[in-house]
């Protein structure tokens, strides 16, 4: 709220105005001019508020200003949030490093039938590498990006990452920015999802995008978004990526950037065979990379 006195409002009558507001609770910035003087108001406003301050002597107008949004930016909650459960944490004080795994063994139900992308009923070809799988380490969690997430792939819970979820167990919701958002169009998407009543609200960060194609990793939108809200940060490698040579540099700055977490895409086939999906690491490259993020989180994190 700002607060404009008439040109000849005296010091008392001033004075008088903040004197109200401080004992109001709210906090108040005084700005003086040669002819005019402007009261600066920050706190949790009413309609009554602005009704009750017009009525001083002295007070010309009285400007509401709301927040572009409330339940998402740090003056609602200044401490980040962390979402926690059965998938890890996110927001925690680790990095959140989740797998989309790619193969034959998913998206094919182990009778033959078609299942929801992401189902890993069906074993891959490797029996070394299902008993990877089934461990699951270093990995915190699996996600998919279709709307039916199943419960876990291998030993890993699996979340969707799909804008519209549905039949998901675990409430855990990612909004993505679109490559043409800035920091303020992607909190306010988060914004209308908290309204809604969803309160495990991730950002996602997929990159900007050039004409052709091409996408990048939004460092300036991430340091924004980190300023202005307390909700978890998580950075989509593979989409920005695109290329399987490019993922591990998009990672790890995205780790040196200070996001809570970041998704990498592995393949689970055969070993030797080709993967069919771009920007694509083996398992024992995903887990290595896995473990340098780690390093470079602590590094940062202290």
């Amino acid at each position: 709220m700002i607060v404009v006195m008439e040109p000849d409002a005296s010091d008392a009558a001033v004075e008088s105005v903040i004197s109200f507001l401080v004992s109001a609770g709210f906090d108040v910035h005084r700005s003086s001019g040669a002819s005019t003087t402007i009261l600066g108001v920050v706190g949790d406003l009413r309609s009554t508020d602005v009704s009750v301050v017009s009525e001083f002597p002295g007070v010309s107008q009285v400007v509401r200003v709301s927040e572009q949004f409330r339940l998402a930016s740090r003056r609602f909650r200044q401490q980040s949030t962390v979402i926690e459960g059965p998938w890890g944490s996110i927001g925690g004080d680790k990095p959140w490093i989740a797998i989309e795994a790619v193969g034959p063994g998913v998206g094919h139900s182990a009778d033959g039938g078609s299942a929801p992308p992401g189902d890993a009923s069906a074993p891959p070809g490797s029996p070394e590498l299902a008993y990877e799988v089934r461990a699951g380490r270093p990995f915190d969690a699996a996600v998919t990006r279709s709307p039916h997430a199943v419960d876990t792939i291998g030993a890993l819970v699996c979340l969707s990452v799909h804008p519209k979820p549905s039949d998901q167990r675990f409430a855990v919701h990612f909004v993505e920015r679109q490559p043409s958002w800035g920091a303020s169009h992607w909190i306010g998407a988060a914004e209308r999802e908290l309204t809604r009543g969803d309160s495990s609200i991730v950002l996602l960060e997929a990159g900007g995008e050039y004409p052709n194609g091409a996408r990048s990793l939004e460092i300036a939108a991430i340091a924004r978004a980190k300023q202005r809200t307390h909700l978890p940060i998580v950075v989509d490698v593979p989409t920005i990526a695109q290329r399987a040579r490019y993922v591990e540099s998009v990672a790890c700055a995205a780790i040196g950037a200070g996001v809570d977490g970041v998704i990498l895409r592995t393949w689970i086939g055969r070993a030797g065979e080709v993967p069919r999906v771009p920007a694509t690491l083996s398992w024992s490259d995903a887990v290595q990379l896995a473990e340098k993020l780690r390093r470079i989180g602590q590094a940062i994190r202290g």
